[in-house]
Formats: C-alpha cells, structure tokens, sequence
C-alpha cells in the first residue's frame, strides 16, 4: 500500500470514530484491562508443571536432557556431538558464552552465520500447558540463532516452567522492561503438512530441537 492510499485508510477510520475524547473514567479503565487483563479459562494440569511440560515437549518431537547445573551444559552439547568428525563448529548466544567452551572449538558468539550446524540458546520460559518454549530477541540472544542451523539446543531453567502462555506475558509485564523486538513461542523442530496434509520434516528451519533443562 502505498503512503497516499495509507493516509487515506487512517482518515476514514478517524472520520468514523468521530474525534470524541475519552472521558476520564474509560481512560482509567481502558488503563486499569491493560495493567491487570482478565484471566480466560484455563485447562487443568495433571500433576507437576514440570512433568507435564517434558512430556508435552517430547510428543513434540523435542528431545530433553535433565542437569543440575548450568555447569553441565558444555558436557551435555559434548554428548550430542559424539561421533561427529572434524573439529566442533557452534554458535553460541553471548548470554551463555562465559560457561567454558572448549578452545579447540570452533566458537562463534553472536547472530547465525547461516552455515553453523548447531546453536546454543537460552529460554525465557518453558509452556506446561503445550510443551512450547518461549525464546526473546535480545543482543545476548540473536534470533537468528533459532532458525538458521541444523540442531538448536535450547537451554531452560526448571523455575522458568509456567503453566500457561498468560503466565508469560504477565512476566513480562510484571518486570516493567520494554518488550523485545521479537517473541519466538518455539513447538518442536520445523515441519510442515502444506502439501497434501503430509506431514514434512524438517521444512524451514532447525531438523531438532533439544532442551537442556537446568535445575535450579
């Protein structure tokens, strides 16, 4: 659309809303739903958030591994890479990049080159209710690091588990921090069922996904 036909969309809409102001009592309203939103019905949860999310993350075709430090990280990326020929070429979101790396790596910190066959990641949240992680554009974490390379390894605190995506969004807004740029709700590895009702795996990003998820 155009600039012209833009501006000329805004007034029509303006024209039709009239140029009424508010009153003081719906701005303190419209204020008040934004701060505080209305909580929808919600499914149950059988048994612990915990339990619930690793078992809805695997029927999503993630793959998880359970440590008990953040220290463990490094090893576990280790085991994923067993057999693997060559020297070990990762990028790694600067967030994550003081925990020891090995130096005969191949060790990229920042946004995605479009070539590394694995990434590292952090996870703002882990989704009880649908397995989905909930991963922030930020300088310490590129977006690009989500989608470019073949195996995404995303790194979850257990007390970053919620029940709910609602849940998450009140974080956010509970932190009073601006919003970033972008929010990636993250379901299992890319696949596609466009053609046919087929289901393609993978079709437009990472062919797996695996959570390291860190007790606290």
């Amino acid at each position: 659309m155009s600039a012209s036909g833009r501006e000329a969309v805004l007034a029509r809409i303006k024209a039709a809303l009239g140029n009424r102001l508010l009153t003081e009592a719906e701005a303190a309203s419209i204020e008040k739903r934004m701060k505080s939103p209305p909580v929808g019905p919600r499914p149950g949860i059988s048994g612990e958030a915990i339990e619930q999310f690793i078992a809805k993350a695997k029927g999503n075709l993630f793959t998880v591994e359970r440590v008990v430090s953040l220290q463990l990280l490094v090893p576990a990326v280790k085991r994923l890479l067993e057999g693997v020929d060559g020297i070990p070429d990762i990028s790694v979101a600067p967030a994550l990049s003081h925990l020891g790396w090995p130096t005969d790596w191949d060790i990229n910190v920042g946004p995605g080159r479009r070539i590394e066959p694995i990434s590292v990641t952090p996870a703002l949240a882990g989704i009880a209710e649908t397995g989905s992680v909930i991963l922030l554009s930020s300088s310490a974490s590129p977006t690009s690091l989500n989608f470019l390379p073949d195996v995404h390894v995303v790194v979850l605190r257990a007390s970053d588990i919620v029940g709910f995506a609602e849940d998450v969004w009140a974080r956010l807004r509970s932190e009073n921090v601006d919003w970033p740029r972008t929010v990636n709700i993250i379901s299992g590895p890319s696949r596609t069922a466009d053609v046919g009702g087929i289901v393609v795996r993978p079709a437009h990003g990472p062919k797996a996904v695996h959570i390291v998820l860190v007790d606290d």
